[in-house]
């Protein structure tokens, strides 16, 4: 028996688009001898649909394009194709099964996910048991995404002895090493069951999510028979031969897994992609500072669009040097991207001087020290231009800020947090380096001395991010233990990071809390982002020790 693993890039409420790409797809599996087509979750109507689906109208436009999918399908072929489904009054996070110009089964997905990026069972009732559907003599176990990951569960019950192969559609979002975490599932589902799993995985952008794809034939012994490419829209191929009473899949194409620095540029790459493609925007605007955040992040847009759906705009004040002037000019000639010139020393003059009467009049209690206005002022103009020439010509402005940044706070409201798309908001500040070098190694575009510069935001003279901040290598070690593994001060400290350092990074972490509520939604690449999957009161008087 021949299965053809689809890993498809959905759009979430595109029904006729998607209807039309699981057809074409059905079509190609057809004409390439395969008996079977397996879909991803929700494929039908993208994943997460979220709360599109308590809306009865979209229900109501969801069944309709099922049904006609069913007569569109080839009639000799399986189709595993995920959708939502209403019966009874309830939702429920489905696979159907199509052949003959029907629906001949669903399966429903037992486990719902409501953790992380996951809020499922707000909304879907789960199934009662597992689907085995009997189809050319072999008996196939169905489930969706999280019914495999817990082998001890009850969507494993019944199925041990009651099933020659295990079938798996997905929607399994995207983070640093998730392949490995897929594979590792696999085995062990395989392990409990005894029999071969097939799995596909959706693929593409969705807001701040990106799914890699990542078929898999899983031999009931563990060995990897087949694995489709990452990050790419396409289809894998699997023969399950059946000897001895058992089935078992044809080894096949194995193709590599990226490292990982390219999956996480992979990406990255995607994410915008998607983003500005799906939601209609003609282009992207990104302000060019000469600094390594905006450099890579330009490198990444024209990467993902093209030359021609990219423009940069360079707005130097008093402080900016001639090096990081020139480097973002040059960085646009490489690029090969316009690059507009809007120096803001009129702005900031005039501005200063509407604000000057003010300041000097009232009496303010304590004033904040610093300059820390006159700095803010600034950014906050280059904010204010890059929004303005959204408006005139349509493009979205990205933004250039990277996790470490969002995490403490080092960012300034209204100024370089504004725009449509944060690409680097889960990116760490050395992330950031290692991804300029790799995409360097593929050919240079980004000037060797923006990379190896000390990082500034070039708001006051002779500025360097490392006056404020502890160095990187410190912060974003603390950073990820705090926010991604949820380690208290106490135990970060006594890994051996420097009391004062763990306090400053937790406090900043902590007081950042409603900057990163307004900040645009952004690529998530770690286990746990500065969005859907960690949300915490702005109002929080709670300090771990």
């Amino acid at each position: 028996m021949k299965f053809a693993l689809v890993q498809m890039n959905p759009t979430v409420g595109a029904l006729p688009e998607n209807a039309a790409k699981i057809v074409r797809f059905a079509q190609q599996a057809a004409a390439a001898g395969a008996d079977v087509a397996v879909f991803p979750e929700q494929a039908l109507c993208g994943y997460p649909p979220d709360d599109l689906v308590l809306r009865p109208r979209f229900m109501d436009a969801v069944a309709a394009e099922a049904e006609q999918l069913a007569a569109a399908l080839p009639p000799d072929l399986l189709a595993l194709v995920g959708a939502p489904v209403r019966e009874n009054g309830q939702l429920c996070n489905a696979a159907l099964l199509f052949r003959g110009g029907r629906c001949v089964a669903t399966a429903r997905k037992m486990l719902l996910p409501n953790y992380g990026v996951f809020d499922e069972r707000r909304i879907f009732a789960p199934g009662a048991a597992p689907l085995v559907h009997e189809f050319k003599g072999a008996r196939l176990a169905v489930h969706v995404c999280e019914d495999s990951w817990w082998p001890t569960g009850e969507s494993f019950r019944g199925l041990k002895g009651n099933c020659d192969a295990l079938v798996n559609l997905s929607a399994s979002p995207y983070c640093r090493g998730r392949e490995n975490d897929r594979e590792e599932m696999a085995r062990k589902a395989v392990a409990a069951l005894g029999v071969p799993m097939l799995y596909t995985n959706i693929f593409g952008g969705q807001d701040e999510l990106v799914f890699d794809g990542g078929g898999l034939a899983v031999a009931a012994d563990g060995a990897v028979a087949a694995r489709s490419e990452l990050f790419r829209e396409g289809m894998l191929l699997v023969d399950l031969e059946q000897a001895a009473g058992r089935w078992t899949p044809v080894p096949g194409r194995l193709a590599p897994l990226p490292d990982a620095v390219e999956e996480v540029y992979a990406a990255l790459e995607i994410g915008l992609r998607d983003y500005v493609d799906k939601n209609g925007f003609p282009g992207v605007l990104v302000a060019l500072s000469g600094g390594i955040d905006s450099a890579l992040v330009a490198t990444i847009a024209v990467d993902a669009l093209g030359q021609d759906r990219v423009f940069g705009v360079t707005m130097p004040s008093v402080v900016t040097s001639n090096e990081t002037f020139s480097d973002a000019l040059e960085l646009a000639r490489r690029l090969g991207i316009p690059c507009l010139k809007i120096p803001i020393a009129p702005a900031v003059d005039a501005l200063s001087g509407m604000l000057a009467p003010a300041c000097a009049e009232v009496d303010w209690t304590n004033p904040l020290p610093g300059t820390l206005m006159e700095e803010n002022l600034q950014a906050r103009i280059r904010g204010v231009l890059v929004m303005a020439l959204s408006n005139r010509f349509g493009h979205m402005v990205v933004t250039t800020g990277n996790k470490s940044e969002m995490a403490t706070g080092y960012a300034t409201l209204y100024g370089d947090m504004a725009g449509g798309f944060a690409v680097l908001k889960d990116v760490p500040k050395t992330l950031v380096w290692r991804l300029s070098r790799y995409r360097n190694r593929l050919g240079e575009v980004i000037p060797e001395r923006i990379i190896s510069r000390p990082p500034t935001a070039e708001l006051r003279a002779n500025q360097c991010d490392q006056d404020s901040l502890p160095p990187y290598e410190v912060l974003d070690a603390i950073m990820e233990r705090y926010v991604e593994r949820d380690m208290s001060p106490r135990d970060i400290i006594a890994e051996g990071y420097a009391e004062a350092a763990v306090h400053q990074v937790v406090k900043l972490i902590d007081r950042a809390e409603y900057k990163r509520r307004q900040s645009p939604p952004g690529i998530r690449i770690t286990t746990r982002g500065f969005g859907r999957d960690r949300r915490y009161p702005i109002t929080n008087k709670y300090r771990a020790p």
